[in-house]
């Protein structure tokens, strides 16, 4: 890799020219400064580009913020070992790249955005059919939001013998059209609802007894069941009017679309899985829940009552042993506290533990290790990923997968693919999951994926108070 701070865009082309092979061309990512648009924005104007691939991401603190439109590079693939396959394939990119712009600013330059699917075992059904275990794509365009500034990367594959002035005009004019597309005002109208179908729910609370005889067998503590909410639309919705309503609705969650091969998995998640900065890395144990109370009062006793119940606390407890059990095989600190805290989001309050330690790995290694936790799979995992396989009425797909990013330096952040849901067409599917131990009530348990049902159906109109 090269870095061409103090050099401009045109001579950096030119460099690629020289340096690029008739089978090897170089990558030249262009890094400027710009002045602040709303990146919603960014993301709709990418459709009226002629882009299919969109992305948008935001983290709850809206330290980062991402637009990405079109795509130069992709890596899409099946392979079970998926994620060394996907931290080869990147560095082996990474390896020809002239980075054109400021050093080291975190978030820019090229990076990788996508996800992986929950489990690479279970058999594909055609819902998921857009989506390979493995989509990470590398945008042709990057707006960053980073603590009150604005960054565009326009990155562009340069071959031997193209013209380096050419190139020069043709990413200049690109800019221009982009962020003057950026200027527009925001769809507020979301399509209509028209049907709600809830998929088996009878045979889904049917399955979570056969579990707990797993769990009474002493085969497996934990296993995390999920179902499906499929709702018909009166038109394809408007993807940036559902960010838009989940940004709003949503604000102490994750928010993230990804827009690949005529799909868009987008969702509003509170979890996340894991952040990597130079030597740090940042997680959270979130398990249990109970919903938020109508006033601040009961709100207050929800809270208390959730820190006081055994289930839930047992739950917890399951995914914060498999956390530092990892951390501490790859880390030289790691600092858990021994209680947990409340985290609240609009519908539901949540047992909070949050993560951190310092280490040299990997954050595809680090993903790898930690995907899926028990909050999102079970525990033992390979016993109760086997009966999730066995039981659960649907194909996860990227549900409960981890979605995020990762930038040229290795660093980056994976948050959990939950309170989503997969848009195609008219057509649209919602996950929500619990986890099963040997005391859960069925109904209970079917009653708590309503209430996470709601942020999804709120923000694609089909959920009225």
């Amino acid at each position: 890799m090269i870095r061409t701070e103090h050099q401009g865009l045109l001579q950096s082309l030119l460099a690629a020219v020289q340096r690029a092979t008739h089978d090897q061309p170089v990558l030249v990512s262009a890094v400027t400064k710009v002045d602040w648009i709303d990146p919603l924005l960014f993301y709709a104007a990418g459709r009226r580009l002629g882009y299919q691939e969109r992305l948008y991401w935001s983290d709850p603190e809206q330290r980062i913020v991402f637009a990405g439109i079109g795509s130069v590079f992709t890596i899409a693939s099946d392979l079970q070992k998926r994620f060394p396959y996907a931290q080869e394939t990147w560095q082996r990119l990474l390896d020809n790249v002239i980075v054109n712009g400021p050093a080291s600013l975190f978030g820019t330059g090229p990076l990788l955005f996508g996800g992986f699917s929950f489990d690479p075992l279970r058999e594909k059904t055609e819902l998921w059919s857009a989506f390979a275990d493995t989509v990470l794509v590398l945008p042709a365009m990057l707006l960053t939001m980073k603590e009150g500034e604005s960054w565009l990367t326009i990155n562009r594959f340069v071959r031997a013998g193209e013209d380096a002035t050419h190139i020069y005009k043709e990413m200049t004019q690109l800019e221009e059209q982009a962020l003057a597309f950026g200027n527009g005002t925001l769809s507020e109208a979301c399509s209509a609802v028209e049907q709600v179908r809830e998929v088996q729910p009878a045979a889904w609370m049917d399955s979570i007894h056969r579990v707990k005889e797993e769990i009474r067998k002493g085969h497996v503590q934990k296993v995390v069941l999920a179902r499906e909410l499929q709702l018909t639309m009166e038109h394809e919705p408007d993807t940036v009017a559902v960010l838009q309503a989940m940004r709003i609705g949503q604000p102490d969650c994750y928010i993230f679309a990804f827009d690949y091969n005529g799909a868009c998995f987008l969702g509003a998640t509170p979890e996340r899985l894991v952040k990597k900065e130079g030597n740090k890395f940042t997680s959270m144990c979130l398990a249990g829940s109970i919903g938020r109370g109508k006033t601040p009062e009961e709100d207050e006793r929800n809270a208390a009552a959730l820190l006081a119940d055994e289930k839930n606390l047992v739950e917890h407890a399951y995914v914060v042993e498999m956390i530092r059990d990892v951390l501490e095989r790859l880390c030289e600190a790691v600092n858990i506290p021994q209680t947990p805290g409340v985290m609240r989001n609009k519908n539901l309050i949540h047992l909070h533990t949050p993560v951190e330690a310092e280490g040299d790995c990997s954050l595809l290694t680090m993903v790898e290790l930690l995907h899926p936790t028990p909050a999102l799979g079970g525990t033992p995992r390979e016993e109760a990923l086997r009966l999730i396989r066995e039981n659960e009425q649907l194909d996860r797909g990227f549900y409960a997968g981890p979605i995020g990013w990762i930038d040229y330096e290795g660093n980056g952040e994976f948050a959990v693919g939950i309170r989503s849901a997969l848009v195609s067409g008219e057509q649209a599917s919602l996950f929500a999951g619990c986890g099963i131990v040997e005391d859960s009530d069925p109904l209970l348990e079917y009653e708590e994926t309503k209430m996470k049902f709601k942020p999804m159906l709120s923000a694609l109109g089909g959920y009225k108070k």
